[in-house]
C-alpha cells in the first residue's frame, strides 16, 4: 500500500527545498511498487471476467442437467377427464392410465360455536368464575388460564390465537334482533380432516362442554383403481408416485375421473427455453473478450476452448427424425444469438417424442451429456476456470508481497533521507544564524567608525 504523505518540518530558509527533495527521492522510489500495483490491478479484472465466465458456464451446465432429467423421466404430464380432479406430474411420474372413482367427500375444516350466546363480549364470563377452561382439539386437551377482566369472550379469543393450539377463534355478532344474548364465540380448524373441537368451563369434565358442533370437519375420501382411500387433505402426492392430485369436487355415484400419465413437450419446452437464455449469455460474456476491443481474457486459451466446447453444444446431433437442436425450434442468428420457438416442439406429433428425448439425452449421452464437457471448466474445485482464478490470486498474493516490501524499503530509505534532512536543516540555520551575527557586528563598526549605516 502506498505511503502516507510526511511533511518535512525545518527551522532553516531551504525547509520548502527539502520537502520537494524528500517528496520525489520517495516518488522514484515508489515507481518499481506503483507499477506492480497496475498489475494487480489488472489481475482483478482478469479474475472478476473469469469468475463471471465460471458462473455463466455453471449455468448453462445446469441447463443441459435439467433437459437429460426431462428425458430420464419421459417429460410426463398428466391430464384429467373431470375439472373434479386436478393432476400434475413431477419427478418420479411413470406412464399409465389411472382411474379415481366415488370421490364422496372433500377434505374440510372442522367449526364449532358457543352454544349458547352471550350479552356481551368483554365482561359476561366465560369459565363458570374459576378462570380457566379447557381447549380440546382432536382429543388433545389445553388448559387455558384468563387473568380477571380477561375471563370473557374476547380474551378467551386472544388467548386461543396466541396458544397455537391449531384453530382459530372469533367472535360472532348475530345482531339486535337475536335479543339480548347476541354474541358467539366461534372457533374453525387451521387445517382440513376429521377432528373434533370442545371447550370445557371445568376443566376436565366432559359434560361442561360450551361448544356445539357446526361442522365436524371431513377427510377426503375415494377410490384409486378401485382401492379406497381417504387424506385429511385434498392434496395428495402419494397415491400415485410422482403425480400430485387435487380433489376439487365429489362425483356421483359410480362416475368415474381418468388420470392419463404420458410422455409430453410442453413439460421440455420451459427446460429448452432455460438452456437457450444459459447459452445466450454465455455467448455473451465470451463475445467481450473477443477481438481487438475484447475484454481482460481477450487471447487466453480458455476463451478459446470455451467457444469450441459452443460449437459442440449447437452442433450436436443424433440420427433419425428431430436429431438436432434445430428441428425441435432453436436457431441460431448471424450475430450468434440463440432462439427458441416452443411452438415448433409443442406440435410435434406423439410418435416423435421418443426422437427428442434420445437427442436431449439422459445425462450420459445425448446433448445433455455434453454437461461433463462444461463441467471440466466450472467445476468449483477442479474446474479449468477454478484453477485460472486460482493461479490469478497466487500471483496476486506474490505482487502484494513484492509491493509491501518494497514499500518498506522506501519508507527506511526515506527516514534516512530525513534524517539527513534535518541535520542538514540543522547545519544550515546554525549558519545563518552566524551570517546575521557577522552583518549585525559589521553593521554596528560602520556606524561607530563613518557615522551611519552601510548603504550596502
Amino acid at each position: 500500500m502506498p505511503l502516507s504523505p510526511l511533511t518535512f518540518t525545518g527551522i532553516s530558509s531551504f525547509s520548502d527545498d527539502f520537502q520537494v527533495i524528500l517528496d520525489r527521492s520517495v516518488s522514484i522510489a515508489s515507481l518499481p511498487a506503483r507499477a506492480l500495483e497496475q498489475e494487480q490491478a489488472g489481475l482483478m479484472t482478469r479474475k472478476m471476467a473469469a469468475a463471471e465466465l465460471r458462473s455463466a458456464v455453471a449455468d448453462l451446465a445446469a441447463a443441459l442437467r435439467q433437459l437429460g432429467q426431462l428425458a430420464r423421466g419421459g417429460a410426463m404430464q398428466a391430464t384429467s377427464s373431470s375439472y373434479a380432479v386436478q393432476a400434475t406430474a413431477g419427478p418420479g411420474a411413470l406412464p399409465g392410465l389411472y382411474r379415481i372413482t366415488n370421490i364422496t367427500s372433500l377434505a374440510s375444516q372442522a367449526v364449532a360455536r358457543t352454544a349458547a350466546g352471550y350479552a356481551d363480549p368483554d365482561t359476561a364470563t366465560v369459565s363458570g368464575g374459576s378462570g380457566e377452561v379447557e381447549l380440546v382439539v382432536g382429543g388433545e386437551a389445553h388448559t387455558i388460564s384468563l387473568a380477571p377482566g380477561e375471563d370473557n369472550l374476547e380474551g378467551l379469543r386472544d388467548a386461543i390465537n396466541a396458544g397455537g393450539y391449531g384453530v382459530t377463534a372469533a367472535i360472532l355478532d348475530a345482531g339486535e334482533s337475536a335479543g339480548a344474548n347476541r354474541y358467539y364465540l366461534s372457533i374453525t380448524a387451521n387445517e382440513t380432516g376429521a377432528r373434533t373441537i370442545e371447550l370445557r368451563s371445568v376443566p376436565g369434565d366432559a359434560n361442561s362442554n360450551l361448544l356445539t358442533v357446526v361442522s365436524p370437519g371431513s377427510d377426503a375420501a375415494f377410490e384409486l383403481n378401485g382401492v379406497a382411500m381417504t387424506s385429511p387433505v385434498n392434496t395428495i402426492t402419494g397415491a400415485i408416485a410422482g403425480v400430485t392430485l387435487e380433489l376439487k369436487a365429489t362425483t356421483a355415484p359410480g362416475a368415474g375421473v381418468d388420470i392419463n400419465v404420458r410422455p409430453g413437450a410442453s413439460g421440455v419446452a420451459g427446460a429448452v427455453q432455460n438452456f437457450v437464455k444459459a447459452y445466450n449469455t454465455l455467448v455473451d460474456k465470451l463475445d467481450r473478450q473477443t477481438g481487438k476491443d475484447g475484454g481482460p481474457l481477450a487471447g487466453d486459451s480458455i476463451v478459446i476452448d470455451l467457444k469450441a466446447a459452443l460449437r459442440e453444444i449447437t452442433g450436436y446431433r443424433t440420427d433419425g427424425a428431430r436429431g438436432s437442436l434445430f428441428e425441435i425450434g432453436v436457431s441460431i442468428g448471424t450475430d450468434g444469438v440463440m432462439s427458441f420457438d416452443p411452438g415448433v416442439l409443442q406440435s410435434i406429433p406423439p410418435a416423435e417424442l421418443p426422437g427428442v428425448f434420445t437427442l436431449l439425452g439422459d445425462g450420459s449421452s445425448g446433448l445433455s451429456g455434453l454437461e461433463n464437457r462444461l463441467n471440466a471448466f466450472s467445476d468449483p474445485l477442479t474446474g479449468s476456470l477454478a484453477s485460472f482464478i486460482q493461479n490469478l490470486d497466487r500471483t496476486d498474493q506474490r505482487l502484494a508481497e513484492q509491493i509491501t516490501a518494497i514499500y518498506a524499503r522506501v519508507d527506511a530509505a526515506r527516514q534516512t533521507l530525513v534524517a539527513r534532512l534535518q541535520a542538514a536543516d540543522t547545519l544550515l540555520a546554525r549558519l545563518e544564524g552566524q551570517k546575521n551575527m557577522l552583518n549585525a557586528a559589521i553593521e554596528s563598526l560602520t556606524t561607530v567608525a563613518f557615522g551611519k549605516r552601510s548603504q550596502s
